[in-house]
């Protein structure tokens, strides 16, 4: 199993919000431990989305250089926990200093409210 770090881009298997499902795609890690790995999504879906949604979308200024292949969100609506003995999962990058500072803010703020 790799080695990872929080703030880490990983593509694996993560549900559906709605649950009804799994697909491949991008995540972002947030907490582990020798089990479990939470993430939020990652998503390229913004534009149509309610406002209410787009507020709880952080956007990845500095996509590319975290191994993504266009320009991104982190769905911070709700985490997932995959199970790291049970899924396959490939590390492509990391947020960059500038967006993980971003990050920071954009959960403080969310918390305050």
């Amino acid at each position: 199993m790799a080695d990872f770090n929080r703030y880490d881009i990983l593509v694996g298997r993560v549900e559906y919000a709605d649950g009804s499902g799994a697909k491949n795609r991008p995540a972002m890690v947030i907490r582990f431990d020798d089990e479990i790995i939470k993430v939020l999504r990652i998503t390229s879906q913004y534009e149509g989305k309610s406002a209410a949604i787009q507020q709880q979308y952080f956007e990845i200024t500095d996509w590319f250089k975290a191994g993504l292949k266009k320009p991104s969100w982190i769905d911070t609506v709700r985490y997932y926990e995959l199970n790291k003995a049970q899924i396959k999962f490939t590390i492509i990058g990391k947020l960059s200093q500038r967006d993980i500072e971003r990050f920071k803010i954009f959960i403080r703020e969310r918390l305050e409210q």
